[in-house]
């Protein structure tokens, strides 16, 4: 590992022509666009995958839940790791190199079903943890990259979201020319691209806070202890965490709901492609709106959104209304994910960023989801389509949490200008 540079030498560093600027911006989308490219392919398509290795609905619930609920100790740990290295990059690298070797290793699977079982769960546990770990580290660097060099840092993360819904497209056809083991060498092949494309793609820029980049001697548990004691980071924490975990009914059951109302496989799937396209939209097209209402707002507004969509997928099943539906997720989930990003960097001590997002993404998209998706199959199975009610529920604790919060924010002295969330 190189030494870390001098204030002065940062400084010049981050001083970047318009070209350069740009020159940066890219190299986070196509990056983005990397690992998108995987979790798009992964996310649908590996049930099917270990349906075909003879694996259970039980078994499959299992083991695409253990790693999320996992997030619990494997989000602060490797938040935490991460703080041990003086570039963005290096720890990025560390980890799309585990989820190679594991979902590599799983294309060996042989032995009685059970044995199958607990090893796919090992190494879909670590696989999965690798690429989840990353998501969280790519938003800090990139939020203080945009803030630094002055460009859009939802410009970035849309590149992932047009290529989450081009992994979609693509390995759905392959599936129907290649077989079943197409998903699982594109999710190995797309781990191997992220692993390489942090080392030659993502700058080498170090760190922007070398005053408080954590020396030799720094003590883990006291920067974990500072955030647990920052009341406004719990609580934002908690929002998002109800807000992101109020998707998992839709995650695991939409599907198959409207299946029954009657729609086609092919329709459902264009259902799924048009919430990640409003998605892609509200990133690119929405910044004036975003600038205007600003993260405490903005969190409100999805706030909202969710309670509306999921109170209303209760009861809706006409194909024209579902279409606006699915719209909302452009608020649900990107204005909650958005302000999440944005309130956690301006509320957490500078250099805490990068560990504040790992927390955070280990138990509002990990530990709530997965606790949440677990719990979804008793919903579906006692209420049908009226476990909605239940996520309608859940977002509007995150609303109430949300508009307390706003209630609040002048009380701390906090930087809310506009910024190009």
């Amino acid at each position: 590992m190189q030494p870390a540079e001098t204030v002065s030498s940062l400084e010049a560093n981050v001083a970047k022509s318009a070209p350069a600027q740009q020159g940066t911006l890219m190299r986070q989308a196509v990056f983005y666009a990397l690992l998108c490219a995987g979790t798009g392919a992964s996310l649908p398509f590996i049930p099917l995958w270990l349906g075909y290795k003879g694996m259970s609905a039980g078994q499959i619930g299992w083991i695409l839940a253990i790693p999320l609920i996992g997030r619990a100790i494997t989000g602060p740990l490797s938040g935490v790791w991460a703080d041990r290295f003086k570039k963005y990059r290096t720890p990025i690298m560390y980890l799309g190199l585990l989820s190679v070797l594991s979902y590599g290793l799983m294309g060996l699977g042989a032995g009685t079903n059970q044995t199958r079982f607990m090893l796919y769960m090992a190494l879909y546990g670590l696989g999965y943890t690798g690429i989840s770990s990353i998501t969280p580290l790519l938003d800090a660097m990139t939020l203080q990259l945009s803030r630094s060099e002055r460009f859009a840092f939802s410009t970035a993360r849309a590149a992932g979201s047009a290529s989450f819904i081009f992994a979609n497209i693509c390995l759905g056809y392959l599936l129907q020319t290649a077989g079943i083991n197409a998903v699982l060498v594109w999710t190995v092949i797309s781990a191997s691209t992220v692993a390489v494309g942090a080392r030659f793609i993502l700058p080498s820029h170090f760190r922007l806070d070398p005053t408080l980049t954590p020396s030799d001697q720094f003590v883990p548990r006291v920067r974990l202890a500072t955030l647990v004691r920052n009341r406004d980071f719990i609580l934002v924490m908690a929002a998002v965490g109800c807000l992101q975990a109020a998707h998992s009914f839709y995650y695991a059951f939409s599907t198959i709901i409207w299946e029954k109302a009657g729609h086609s496989s092919t329709v459902c799937g264009l259902l799924w492609a048009v919430a990640v396209l409003g998605e892609l939209l509200f990133l690119g097209l929405g910044g004036p709106l975003r600038r205007r209402l600003g993260p405490w707002r903005l969190l409100i507004l999805g706030a909202v959104a969710g309670v509306v969509r999921w109170t209303l997928l209760a009861n809706v099943s006409e194909l024209w209304l579902l279409w606006p539906l699915q719209l909302l997720h452009s608020l649900s989930f990107v204005a909650v994910y958005l302000a999440g990003l944005e309130l956690i960097f301006q509320i957490v001590p500078a250099g805490y960023e990068g560990l504040a997002q790992s927390i955070n993404s280990a138990y509002a998209s990990g530990v709530m989801t997965g606790i949440c998706t677990l719990l979804s199959g008793m919903y579906f199975d006692h209420l049908g389509a009226g476990g909605y009610y239940l996520m309608a529920a859940l977002a509007g604790i995150g609303l109430i949490v949300s508009i307390w919060l706003f209630c609040r924010r002048k009380q701390r002295m906090l930087d809310i200008s506009r910024t190009g969330i």
